[in-house]
Parts: C-alpha cells; sequence; structure tokens
C-alpha cells in the first residue's frame, strides 16, 4: 500500500472515529460510570498476553537456533507491542528483526518467514474457534448471526495451506515467505505449541473484553463467549493496519459485533477502548525501560568472545558470561493486542 494511500485511510478514520464519539456523546458517557473493581484484573490481561508473545517468539527462535532468556523474550514482546502503536506498518515486528540480527545474528529472511507462519495459523484459529463460540452460543439459544459464520468460515478456510493443496495455491505477496516458514518450522511438535499458545492469547483477548463488559452499565449480561465472539472481530481488524494501534478500526470491529449479537453498541465501542487503554498503559510503562535494557545488549559473538579469554563482557568473570547469553534467565525460547 503507497504511503500517501495509507495517510489518506488513517484521516478518514479517525476522523470517523472523532465522530462517532460526538455523535454518540450521550450513549459513552457510561464510561464515567465504569467500575473500577475490575481495573486490576484488567490490567494483569496484557501483561500476561506480553508473556505468552514472548513464550511464541522464544519457540519460534529456538527452532531457528536462537536460544532467548526468558526475560530477554519478554523484554521483545513488550518492545514489539510498543512499536505497533508507531504509525510505521509492523513498526514491531521490524524492531524485533533488528534486534534478534544485531544480538543474535538471525537471518531477517528466516525471521520474517516464521512471522508469515504464525500470522497464518492465527488467522486459522480465529476462524476455528470463531465457529466453535458460535455454535456454543447458538446452543444455549442466544443469536449466531449468518455474517459471522460467514466471516469466520472463510477465515477457517485459509487451513488449506497447511495442506499440500497449498503449494497450487497462489499466495499474496503480503504471504510470500509463508513456505519457507512452514518448511522451517514444519515440526509438528514446534506448531502444535505455537497453536496452543495462541488459542491462550486468544481467550487472554476474550477474558479482557468480556471483564471491560462488566465493568460498564448494560455489560453485566455479556457472557464470557460474546466477548470471545467481539474478541476475535476485534483481532482479526488488525489485518487493516491503517492507524496506530488499530485505533477506530478495532472500536468499530466491536461496535459492529456487539450490535449482530444484541449487545448495545457503545459497550462493545467502550469495552474494546478499554482493552486497549488497559494494554496502551502497560505497553507504555514498561516498554521504554525493557527497549532500553535490550539497546545495551552485547551481540553474542562478542560476548563468546570475551568468554574464551576468560573475562565476560564489561569485566566480569567468564562465569558470568552464560548469564549475559540469556538476558540473566537461562529460560527456553518462544514460537499481537499490544
Amino acid at each position: 500500500m503507497k504511503q500517501s494511500v495509507r495517510w489518506l485511510m488513517m484521516g478518514v478514520v479517525l476522523a470517523a472515529l472523532a465522530w462517532y464519539v460526538w455523535y454518540a456523546r450521550k450513549e459513552l458517557s457510561i464510561i464515567t460510570r465504569f467500575d473500577t473493581r475490575y481495573l486490576a484484573a484488567m490490567l494483569l490481561v496484557p501483561l500476561l498476553s506480553l508473556w505468552v508473545n514472548g513464550w511464541i517468539g522464544k519457540e519460534l527462535a529456538g527452532e531457528v537456533g536462537v536460544r532467548l532468556g526468558g526475560f530477554e523474550a519478554y523484554a521483545l514482546s513488550a518492545v514489539n507491542a510498543l512499536g505497533n502503536y508507531l504509525p510505521i506498518p509492523q513498526a514491531g515486528a521490524l524492531a524485533r528483526g533488528m534486534y534478534l540480527k544485531r544480538v543474535h545474528n538471525l537471518a531477517y529472511a528466516t525471521y520474517a518467514a516464521s512471522v508469515v507462519v504464525t500470522y497464518v495459523t492465527s488467522l486459522a484459529l480465529c476462524g476455528l474457534v470463531g465457529l466453535v463460540g458460535l455454535g456454543v452460543l447458538a446452543f444455549n439459544g442466544h443469536r449466531a448471526p449468518p455474517v459471522l459464520w460467514l466471516i469466520f468460515g472463510a477465515l477457517s478456510s485459509s487451513l488449506v495451506l497447511f495442506t499440500p493443496v497449498s503449494a497450487r495455491v497462489p499466495l499474496p505477496r503480503r504471504l510470500a515467505g509463508f513456505r519457507d516458514g512452514l518448511k522451517l518450522l514444519g515440526h509438528h511438535h514446534v506448531l502444535a505449541k505455537i497453536i496452543l499458545l495462541q488459542l491462550v492469547l486468544i481467550a487472554l483477548t476474550a477474558t479482557g473484553i468480556w471483564l471491560a463488559c462488566l465493568a460498564l452499565p448494560g455489560g453485566e449480561h455479556v457472557n464470557w463467549f460474546i466477548a470471545l465472539m467481539i474478541g476475535l472481530l476485534v483481532t482479526m481488524s488488525g489485518i487493516a493496519n491503517v492507524t496506530p494501534g488499530n485505533l477506530g478500526v478495532e472500536q468499530a470491529a466491536a461496535a459492529f459485533t456487539a450490535v449482530l449479537l444484541s449487545v448495545p453498541a457503545e459497550v462493545g465501542f467502550l469495552a474494546s477502548s478499554l482493552f486497549r487503554v488497559m494494554a496502551v498503559l502497560v505497553v507504555f510503562v514498561i516498554g521504554p525501560v525493557l527497549a532500553h535494557w535490550l539497546s545495551r545488549r552485547k551481540p553474542h559473538e562478542a560476548v563468546r568472545a570475551a568468554a574464551g579469554e576468560g573475562v565476560a563482557v564489561g569485566g566480569a568473570p567468564a562465569a558470568a558470561a552464560g548469564d549475559a547469553k540469556g538476558g540473566g534467565l537461562e529460560m527456553a525460547r518462544p514460537g499481537g493486542v499490544g
């Protein structure tokens, strides 16, 4: 997408967001009666999401020979999320890739291929989980709108990319590295672990939206599966990627889904907004600190060379060099509502 077109779309989305906030200011005033008893739990959700995202990145890096420490993986996850709030497409992923290249000498192409695989698995999972969630709602007598069946069915169709048929399917430029990434991460236990962690992320997003609904007047009767539907559409709205932090787009997706499921539009809109505010608070408080820590990390070749001479980087004893490799926390390495 050309930069001029992206800026134009961003302006349109933000203008539409401002118009809606003004137009629905009376309905949106329920935010003044937000139940603060849910605040601590709502802040815990993005903290846990960063940890799961870090674990995913740890598994991916480990599969291509990069061993990350647990704290290092968490820091990378936070910086990735922080970068996503910049008006630069994929700034977070770029920052993570540059760090892995500088410190661990991981090739950009290898990193990009692994990212594309997780992107496609996320699409497919959101579709499948959405279909299951709609089935649960229908079974319990709730509305299960045809348009949501259609959306989740379309997302689920991306599963075809994991079959031999994918060799004959032309891929868009955005997914150009998918086949290479799949070969790279072709071990079933690796993909299975990534899928499990992505399911945890989906559940955390749904829980965050659910808690936000419960904290709002009019949202007390929203159940977890309705929040799951809203959370899935919020997650998938990130495909648009036209505004920093997906501002405006995800609120529209949440309000749209809420109305389909007989939840007031303002509850869906405000729930997604509160969910995003909690994420922003967490990311902007810890992100800069962790980014500074990462920026001071030495390339591993230098650490190994210093260790071979009996002195670690910075003049510490060689025994400490092992800790420097893992960021002080030697744990295995992992394989986005920043």
